[in-house]
């Protein structure tokens, strides 16, 4: 059969998407262990999740310093010997921490589970906290903290976020080189024992899981891992404050760009007008395509790259629009934004356009399922969230059912440009007056 390369084949839609069922398990120390038993290359990752996160520090700064000195020494051994005995096994591991949660993450073969495992614990459960190890990191933090409040990106997000919520609220609150100066390994200790221990903690276990991985987990955070006790004290947090300005600039001497972010607090995941704000902002700004790509990079020239996201945190949720340009296009790039948002607002997405991010939506969702590790990511984010295990197959559905007069009414109802919040930081002694649309 000859091939008819004039023709161009047709695309069909692939079929609804769901998530797969994860593996359950529990330690005898109480811990959930929750799995995607998938693969056939003989690797795992193993993701231990605490509560806690930044949002639950006494002192800015702590979470992500504690994590850092996890590495720095444990169980009596030294910073060298932790990471010379990862890279001679071939293992990699990493933290992070999040508004609310604390992660470790171990790669690691399955034929060093045995070391690895047993290192991790030491990581986790037995770090020293070394004054030598602290007093580096502390200095090297300090010094990113420093090269990052030259950038115009950086102090207009942190400007946003402290409109948007508040200056002393948590999702608000800029940490500073001060922050990190007084922390002493005292109050990472403290850190420590009020977080990471066994009943904050979920485990995530992911690749070609075998009987050995759960037993060596049993080992090292089962009955094993005392809990130790929890510290007396209650946790105040700030109400959340917006600004009262809703337009702020702040100077940066002789910039030559601008950073911008502007958005304005929305709803959350459980809202029913949820996912279709969210297909709306991926209309906006949310892919390479996009209406704000396609105007102000390809049209105007404004930027190299814009973006528009919604972050839905636990206590308060918002949409943000994300960019730099040239000082002199501050002005015409904002004003493009709420061009493009007075549209979304007045005139129904067309069919195409409605198919091309469809499509991509769903291939960012069907993206999720080509990998273990990216499955597992997903069962951290529905953990994080308190999410059911159905959220994913809604998600797929809503995107599928959306239609353009829906979108047209979330556009009305949830963006208000007289609502939005505009951090610039640039040479004010250039940007000209901003006011927002009425």
């Amino acid at each position: 059969m000859r091939l008819d390369r004039t023709t161009i084949p047709p695309v069909g839609e692939f079929p609804p998407l769901a998530l797969p069922a994860p593996g359950n398990y529990t330690l005898s120390s109480g811990i959930e262990i929750i799995a995607c038993n998938q693969g056939d290359e003989e690797v795992c990752r193993i993701d231990l999740m605490f509560d806690g996160g930044y949002y639950a520090e006494q002192k800015p700064g702590t979470a992500s310093l504690t994590l850092l000195m996890l590495k720095e020494g444990a169980a009596g051994k030294s910073s060298e010997e932790i990471a010379e005995s990862l890279d001679y096994h071939g293992a990699w591991l990493q933290t992070s921490v999040s508004s609310h949660y604390l992660y470790v993450t171990l790669y690691t073969l399955n034929r060093h589970l045995d070391t690895c495992l047993a290192l991790l614990a030491d990581i986790v459960t037995r770090p020293d906290f070394p004054e030598k190890e602290f007093s580096r990191l502390k200095e090297r933090r300090i010094q990113q903290l420093l090269v990052q409040k030259e950038k115009v990106d950086v102090l207009a997000s942190e400007t946003f976020l402290s409109m948007t919520f508040g200056k002393e609220h948590p999702y608000g609150r800029t940490v500073t080189a001060d922050h990190i100066d007084r922390l002493t390994t005292d109050d990472l200790r403290a850190y420590h024992r009020q977080h990471i221990r066994p009943d904050h903690c979920h485990i995530f276990i992911a690749g070609k899981i075998t009987d050995k991985l759960l037993e060596k987990l049993e080992i090292h955070f089962g009955k094993s891992w005392d809990c130790p006790e929890q510290p007396d004290w209650a946790m105040t947090i700030p109400p959340i404050l917006p600004s009262e300005r809703h337009i702020i600039v702040t100077h940066k001497e002789n910039a030559l760009q601008s950073g911008i972010r502007m958005g304005l607090p929305v709803i959350n995941r459980e809202h029913p007008d949820f996912f279709a704000l969210k297909f709306l902002c991926t209309v906006l700004g949310g892919y390479f395509g996009s209406r704000l790509m396609s105007n102000i990079r390809e049209e105007k020239g404004y930027t190299y790259g814009i973006a528009s996201s919604i972050a839905a945190m636990r206590h308060g949720s918002y949409l943000s629009i994300a960019t730099q340009t040239g000082t002199e296009f501050t002005r015409p790039l904002i004003d493009e934004v709420f061009a493009e948002i007075d549209r979304l607002r007045n005139e129904p997405i067309s069919a195409d356009e409605m198919a091309i991010v469809r499509n991509y939506l769903r291939g960012e969702l069907a993206r999720t399922l080509d990998s273990p590790f990216s499955i597992a990511d997903y069962y951290l984010s529905l953990k994080a969230n308190t999410l059911p295990l159905e959220y994913f197959a809604r998600q797929d559905e809503a995107i599928r059912q959306v239609t353009s007069d829906r979108l047209l009414s979330v556009a009305r109802r949830y963006l208000l440009p007289g609502q939005f919040y505009i951090a610039i930081a640039g040479d004010k002694n250039k940007i000209p007056h901003l006011e927002l649309p009425q």
